[in-house]
C-alpha cells in the first residue's frame, strides 16, 4: 500500500527518460512548492489540478492536464505526481494520443511521459488510476471493452494491457490491484516484477448488480478498500494469503429497533435518504471515521445526484455520530478525508471547497472557486 510522507523527496530523473520537448519558449521561472505535509490535497478542475495546503487554504501549485484526466496519482517517495489523459490534434477532435505523464511534485513541471493505448477512460474518479508496488501505474480503459494499461515508472515504458471484462477500478494491494465486477464479486489481478499478470482470482459474491450494486468508487481502509452499495451497505475488501476476502456488511441506515446505542437510545431511521455525489464517501483509517454525501428522495438512479447533508459514522461501532446540514448551500458534490491521525474533511460545495473538522463537522476555512474532484496527496 502507499506510505505517508511529511516532506516531498526529490529525485533526479535520468536524462534518457525526459521528454525531448524544450521549455525555453516559456517566459519566467518555475516556482517551487517547498515544504508540504499530509494536509495537502488536490482539486481537479477541467484541465488543471490545483495543489492546496489544507492548513492555510493556499494554492501552492497547479498541474496542467488534458480535458480527459479524471484524477492524479501521487508518488511522493519519488517526488513525482502521475496523471493520464487523452489529447487530440484539433483540441477536441482529430488524431488522439493517450499519455501517462509524470510531474515533478516540487515544481509541478512535466518531466516524463509514456504513450499508452488510445483506450483510457476520460470519465470517473480517482479509482481510474492506481500505483502498484510503488512502481507500476495502472490506467483503466473502456472502448467499451474494459482493460487496464500498465506503465513501468522505473523505465518509463508501457509494458502490458490486461483484459478485465466487466470489472471497474484500479485499487492497489500488495500484489497487484482489486476491481469491482458485474458478477457481484471483487477481482484481484496479481503482477510480477515486470508488470505482467501472473494470476487472478475473485471473492465470493457479495452484492447483486440488479438489486443493490456497489459503486465502482472505493476508498482505502488501511488493510484494503471500502466499497459501498447504493442502498448504503458498507463492505471492506482485503487480500490475505492470496485470497480475496469481503467483510460482513453493515448498513449506514439500520432498522431502529435492532440497533440502539450504548445508552439504549435508538436513532430513528432515515429511509428516504440516499448516498450521492461525484465523490460519495470517504474514510480515515486512523480515526475510524466514515463520511457520506446524502440527499433526500429518489431511487438508485439518483446515485450521482448532489447532496444537502454530510453524515459522519464511527466504523468500529458502526454508528452514526452526526448529520451535517451545510447552511446556505445548494448542493454538495463530494467529500474527502486526508489520511493522517488528525485529518481534515474536504467538502465540494457550490464550486467551493470547505475544510472542516471530520469529528465535529465544524468549519475551519473555505477555499473559493475551485470546483472539481478532490484528492489527498498523501494516500495510505
Amino acid at each position: 500500500m502507499f506510505k505517508r510522507l511529511i516532506y516531498l523527496v526529490l529525485v533526479a530523473i535520468p536524462a534518457t527518460t525526459l521528454n525531448a520537448q524544450q521549455w525555453d519558449t516559456v517566459v519566467g521561472d518555475a516556482l517551487e512548492i517547498g515544504e508540504t505535509g499530509p494536509h495537502w490535497f488536490s482539486v481537479r478542475g477541467r484541465e488543471i489540478a490545483y495543489l492546496i495546503d489544507g492548513d492555510t487554504g493556499r494554492v501552492g501549485g497547479t498541474l496542467t492536464l488534458s480535458r480527459f484526466s479524471p484524477a492524479i496519482r501521487p508518488h511522493m517517495e519519488q517526488g513525482l505526481i502521475y496523471a493520464y489523459g487523452s489529447f487530440y490534434s484539433r483540441n477536441t477532435y482529430g488524431d488522439r494520443l493517450d499519455l501517462v505523464i509524470a510531474f515533478d511534485a516540487n515544481t509541478t513541471l512535466p518531466v516524463a511521459e509514456v504513450e499508452i493505448p488510445t483506450k483510457a477512460a476520460g470519465i470517473g474518479h480517482s479509482g481510474m488510476i492506481g500505483l502498484m508496488n510503488d512502481r507500476f501505474i495502472g490506467v483503466w480503459n473502456i472502448t467499451p471493452g474494459i482493460s487496464v494499461s500498465i506503465v513501468d515508472t522505473q523505465t518509463n515504458e508501457f509494458v502490458a494491457e490486461i483484459s478485465t471484462p466487466s470489472c471497474a477500478g484500479v485499487y492497489p494491494v500488495d500484489t497487484g490491484f482489486i476491481m469491482a465486477c458485474a458478477d457481484g464479486r471483487a477481482q484481484l489481478i496479481e503482477l510480477d516484477d515486470s508488470g505482467a499478470e501472473i494470476g487472478r482470482r475473485r471473492s465470493e459474491v457479495f452484492f447483486d448488480l440488479l438489486e443493490d450494486p456497489v459503486y465502482d468508487y472505493a476508498v482505502p481502509s488501511g488493510d484494503g478498500w471500502i466499497f459501498m452499495s447504493m442502498e448504503g451497505m458498507v463492505y471492506e475488501v482485503t487480500v490475505a494469503n492470496g485470497e480475496v476476502l469481503v467483510s460482513e456488511p453493515w448498513s449506514i441506515n439500520p432498522p431502529d429497533s435492532d440497533n440502539p446505542d450504548r445508552n439504549g437510545i435508538v436513532i430513528e431511521p432515515d429511509d428516504n435518504w440516499r448516498i450521492g455525489g461525484r465523490q460519495p464517501f470517504a474514510y480515515n483509517a486512523d480515526t475510524g471515521i466514515l463520511v457520506t454525501v446524502m440527499h433526500e428522495g429518489g431511487g438508485q438512479e439518483t446515485f450521482e445526484d448532489p447532496g444537502t447533508e454530510i453524515w459522519g459514522f464511527n466504523v468500529p461501532t458502526q454508528r452514526r455520530g452526526y448529520r451535517l446540514a451545510v447552511e446556505g448551500v445548494e448542493e454538495i458534490s463530494g467529500v474527502q478525508l486526508t489520511q493522517d491521525e488528525d485529518p481534515l474533511m474536504l467538502i465540494a460545495v457550490d464550486g467551493n471547497t470547505e475544510i472542516r473538522n471530520p469529528k465535529t463537522g465544524a468549519l475551519i476555512r473555505v477555499v473559493e472557486d475551485l470546483s472539481g474532484l478532490m484528492q489527498n496527496l498523501y494516500p495510505e
